[in-house]
């Protein structure tokens, strides 16, 4: 295990902290794991499941909800443990952080009764709901001169009406479908479930529809211009803003190779962090215009007929691969720390450097990336650092196995979903 070492966050000796986590995929584990390199400390995780991307782990604690236990469980579960924490060692602070859309509501509406017990960065309800409302960022960026997708937004509000029908698409397919808020549409569950569509046909969206309608989603959908370009064209920023407003710690990379598997599309498999300036203003100027606070991802894609860069969203969260982050220098967790445990101020900092982050095996990524230049970079990273994010307990063979396990299903999925790239990149 790597020895813990202060990462440069000015006030990490003051005083100790314990992190509360609340989730279940690799991104937390990620979290768990930054905290620990940087400071030494074990964690608490709370999660739903114990997936094989948390399970096994000598650095943090997993208290586990029941399978069906509802929104309710999860906050009495975060208080019980946060009071019994207290009881242990009344004078270490409690700092609380999730990475999920509907957990970021659910510590918006439970803000004061969680401030007993845990500091957190939190949004308003309502800067939350302008956030998450994906309408509302295309609007920001057309007030900041920022290329966004053609959308349609498509209402579901009457879709209980008898005759209810879709107003029509706007856009030229093929489209991109995908629900303009996360959050209520996260546990919504129907045959043929994935995150985001994409549709060739005016009728394939039609019978999207009426599963949207018969499984009771009620909010906006929208369906996008497809920008075309393989999984290369797409970038990342994680990012931290202070309770000043501050842009503390920002990191970008292009994506490499994304997950094809229709549960996990919009997940990227792997990534080449580079500091892109040009993409941190932007994404400084977004954050600006939201009175926002925490963590936030936001996704982007260059067009290769244009060669604009479209924003195509931002999640109040920082996204399952938020690792690169830390693996590039932008100090995530040192940014959250001092923010809220220690009340400091620190100076901006952005991730510089230059690493090939992958969850999959590095070997697949000489069949998907075709351009020289990129696959020049590509294996200059490889031979500098490699990160897998759950690849940190050296000793823990169960988890290493995990990861080997992990990694050839990878391969069985892609030969599957996505053998060879293409234009599109689906």
């Amino acid at each position: 295990m790597t020895s813990p070492a202060r990462a440069g966050s000015t006030g990490a000796a003051a005083a100790p902290f314990h992190p509360v986590l609340l989730g279940t995929d690799q991104g937390i584990y990620a979290l768990a794991r930054a905290f620990h390199e940087s400071y030494g400390v074990r964690s608490t995780i709370v999660a739903r499941a114990v997936t094989g991307g948390i399970a096994w782990s000598r650095i943090a604690d997993v208290v586990e909800l029941t399978p069906d236990g509802g929104r309710d469980e999860v906050i009495s579960t975060l208080l019980a443990r946060g009071r019994m924490l207290r009881e242990q060692s009344p004078s270490v602070p409690l700092l609380l952080l999730c990475n999920a859309d509907s957990h970021a509501q659910l510590f918006a509406e439970h803000a004061e009764e969680l401030g007993e017990l845990y500091v957190f960065p939190y949004l308003s309800e309502q800067t939350l709901a302008q956030v998450a409302d994906k309408t509302h960022f295309a609007q920001i960026c057309e007030r900041l001169g920022l290329a966004t997708p053609r959308t349609s937004v498509i209402s579901f509000a009457g879709a209980d009406e008898p005759g209810w029908a879709p107003d029509p698409v706007q856009v030229p397919f093929p489209v991109v479908a995908k629900p303009d808020n996360g959050a209520s549409y996260e546990n919504l569950r129907f045959p043929g479930y994935r995150k985001i569509w994409f549709l060739d046909t005016p009728e394939e969206w039609a019978q999207l529809a009426r599963t949207l309608a018969e499984a009771g989603y009620r909010d906006d959908f929208l369906v996008q211009e497809l920008i075309p370009g393989d999984d290369t064209h797409q970038l990342s920023v994680v990012a931290y803003v202070d309770q000043h407003g501050t842009v503390t710690a920002m990191a970008t990379a292009q994506v490499l190779l994304g997950e094809h598997h229709p549960m996990a599309l919009g997940n990227p498999a792997a990534m080449i962090t580079t500091p892109m300036s040009e993409l941190m203003d932007a994404a400084e100027r977004i954050l600006g215009e939201v009175d926002y606070w925490g963590f936030a991802n936001i996704d982007a894609k260059i067009d290769p007929r244009t060669g604009t860069t479209c924003f195509m969203e931002m999640n109040p969260r920082m996204g399952r691969n938020n690792y690169y982050a830390t693996a590039a220098g932008a100090d995530i967790v040192g940014a959250v720390v001092d923010d809220v445990v220690h009340g400091l101020q620190r100076a901006p900092r952005r991730g510089m450097r230059e690493i090939l982050y992958c969850i999959v095996s590095p070997l697949m990524l000489l069949h998907y990336v075709r351009d020289p230049q990129l696959r020049r970079r590509v294996l200059a990273a490889a031979r500098r650092r490699t990160v897998h994010p759950l690849l940190y307990e050296r000793l823990n063979l169960r988890r290493r196995a995990y990861v080997l396990v992990q990694q050839a299903n990878h391969v069985r999925k892609f030969a599957r979903y996505y053998p060879r790239p293409t234009a599109s990149g689906f």
